[in-house]
């Protein structure tokens, strides 16, 4: 797992290839005649493209350019560089309108379809060839959330078993142009929720496995996998410990417990993760905060290195952030806290 930093090379060796091929073209201008020389060869391949010019001329994606017209997306793919566009066919919005009983874009509210499309088009270049040495990227879109204060929802692409994003499988990858690169996708790229970290990640595998086999499995799935109505539903703030904690916890368990008392334990366990009282951001956390979740309150310390840490108790064993450097994933109804331990 990786979270990517905007900064690649990408751009740097298209530069090289552009120069390389304009030296090749003076080359064959020495050697023909004027009477010999012709447009054809001295216009090899099209003039690179710009994003915007590709996503316009290309008929697959006229539901798109529809949809996009006169909006900031459209400025981006115009004017910004090293970016992402998970580009959606046609085919990709008659299937989301089909599914949602519509017949038409304009039967999307705008501000539901604004950040729907806001979330195709990430603030950095991926290639496949970026997921050679890592399972997974987590990466910014444009889209923000919709709590009383916004940050840019975050989205996981992988390359398991092909390249996909939030689980959306890449029909065509790695399209180059002169200000990034286009994937494009036969399905809407909808905004990721807490459940869809759990679902594709490979780091959160046990996690996923212990919440599905618990008592109220049915009604948290749903709950992290509700998209965030302000009025409506609750803002989600999830302790979610990676494999290596979940295999210790349970390995603890078992020592020297009856299956009965450890699948009570693990039911208790998971409740403690969740807490769908508020969207707790990692700049929110401070000495003496008590978080309620589904299980027992989860009260926050600072150390004396200056490290949030967590606890249900005198007695428990505090839970640290994996990692200071990666500590959160803010997702559309909810953010992800990142934890070494599994609070009970």
């Amino acid at each position: 797992m990786l979270i990517l930093s905007i900064t690649n090379n990408n751009k740097i060796m298209r530069n090289f290839t552009s120069l390389l091929k304009l030296f090749l073209v003076a080359v064959l201008f020495i050697s023909c005649s004027g009477d010999e020389l012709t447009n054809a060869d001295l216009y090899q391949e099209d003039v690179p493209q710009k994003i915007s010019d590709y996503i316009s001329s290309d008929s697959d994606y006229t539901m798109f350019n529809d949809a996009i017209a006169g909006s900031a997306i459209q400025d981006w793919l115009e004017s910004q560089e090293n970016i992402t566009l998970f580009a959606p066919t046609n085919v990709a919005f008659e299937n989301y309108l089909s599914q949602n009983g519509m017949s038409s874009i304009n039967q999307i509210p705008q501000d539901e379809l604004a950040q729907l499309l806001k979330n195709h088009v990430l603030q950095s270049e991926i290639l496949i060839s970026d997921l050679n040495t890592v399972e997974e990227l987590f990466v910014e879109t444009m889209a923000q959330t919709s709590f009383e204060s916004s940050a840019n929802i975050m989205s996981i692409v992988t390359n398991h078993d092909g390249l996909k994003i939030n689980g959306v499988p890449v029909t065509t990858p790695d399209m180059l142009f002169v200000n990034g690169v286009v994937h494009s996708v036969d399905q809407i790229v909808e905004l990721s929720t807490a459940h869809t970290f759990i679902k594709e990640c490979i780091e959160f595998s046990s996690f996923k496995t212990i919440l599905e086999n618990s008592a109220d499995a049915s009604t948290a799935i749903t709950t992290l996998n509700t998209k965030f109505q302000s009025g409506l539903s609750q803002e989600l703030t999830v302790f979610v410990p990676d494999n290596a904690a979940i295999e210790a916890f349970i390995a603890q368990l078992t020592a020297g417990d009856t299956n009965d008392n450890v699948a009570q334990t693990i039911n208790y366990a998971i409740s403690t993760q969740l807490s769908f009282q508020e969207n707790y951001e990692v700049n929110e956390l401070s000495d003496g905060l008590v978080i309620s979740t589904l299980g027992s309150d989860i009260s926050t310390t600072m150390t004396a290195d200056n490290e949030i840490s967590f606890s249900t108790g005198p007695f428990s064993q505090p839970a640290k952030f994996r990692s200071q450097n990666f500590t959160s994933i803010q997702t559309s109804n909810g953010i992800l806290l990142l934890t070494d331990r599994v609070l009970f």
